[in-house]
């Protein structure tokens, strides 16, 4: 069994989830359209610049984003910096994927935020386990968060009971 079967298998009873692909390239977003058709627990939506791709995340606010780097206007990392700078999106996994596949690339993808820097051309099962760990990833943040938030709202919910305590 291939890894991608065994985690579309694992993922079989799972909530759907977001995937915002930016992409300029019409090819590739066709590729990873036909990728997801096979994914159930992957609804996606797709950009076709990083602008667009920023409006849309905060819009959708998806569970992860796959961003090119090589996009018109705006860079992909660019599009990061802004995601990250925004507390509305700022949680959201963005995984990099790029024609762009030298060390010196990836090490500087990954030091500027991307959760994983994946290289053209797309590797199936990569992309598929990538975006499992980054969709985890995204809901035990938020889990985590909204735990967080609970907890400070009950203390400030007794604290509004009783004063002095």
């Amino acid at each position: 069994m291939l890894l991608a079967e065994s985690a579309l298998q694992a993922e079989a009873n799972v909530v759907p989830r977001t995937l915002l692909y930016v992409e300029d390239n019409p090819s590739n977003l066709m590729l990873v359209e036909q990728i997801m058709e096979g994914c159930s627990h992957l609804h996606m939506l797709s950009a076709h610049d990083g602008n667009v791709g920023i409006m849309l995340a905060r819009s959708h606010l998806p569970d992860v984003i796959l961003m090119d780097i090589n996009l018109p206007g705006i860079s992909g990392f660019q599009a990061l910096k802004i995601l990250r700078e925004d507390p509305a999106t700022a949680c959201i996994p963005v995984i990099a994927l790029s024609a762009n596949a030298m060390p010196y690339d990836v090490k500087k993808g990954l030091e500027a935020g991307f959760f994983s820097y994946l290289t053209k051309p797309i590797k199936v099962d990569e992309l598929i386990s990538v975006l499992d760990m980054a969709t985890k990833h995204a809901h035990t943040e938020l889990d985590a968060a909204n735990e967080a938030e609970s907890l400070w709202t009950g203390a400030e919910r007794r604290h509004l009971l009783n004063p002095e305590s």
